[in-house]
């Protein structure tokens, strides 16, 4: 399972972290971006199997990124991962998954794990 890699992308330095460890300690390989604009650049150098992704953030929000991403074609599903909103953004997105924070460490790798193996 070591070579599947996620990428998150949340402005939480502190939650960032968290999700990095629980998520590296269960054999993913973790990528992080701060916001939206960080994200595009981690795409240009890495394929991640799955994204989870903030919707509030500085310089370039969750709506934002996502609709970048698709538009220069990548398909990578997304688990939206807010306080505010994510099953609505979850639908209007046509994301694959959202998850409302705060949120259980061990669910989110399980959802993880479940859209990684969709694919």
């Amino acid at each position: 399972m070591n070579d599947v890699g996620v990428l998150v992308v949340d402005d939480d330095r502190t939650l960032l972290r968290l999700m990095r460890l629980t998520l590296q300690d269960s054999g993913l390989e973790v990528t992080t971006a701060a916001n939206g604009a960080e994200a595009l650049e981690r795409l240009e150098t890495s394929a991640p199997s799955a994204i989870v992704l903030d919707l509030e953030m500085p310089e370039m929000d969750g709506r934002t990124f996502f609709r970048e991403m698709r538009n220069r074609g990548y398909t990578a599903p997304v688990l939206i991962l807010s306080a505010y909103g994510a099953r609505e953004a979850r639908r209007e997105l046509k994301a694959e998954a959202h998850m409302s924070k705060p949120f259980d460490p061990e669910e989110l790798l399980a959802a993880l794990l479940e859209l990684i193996q969709e694919e």
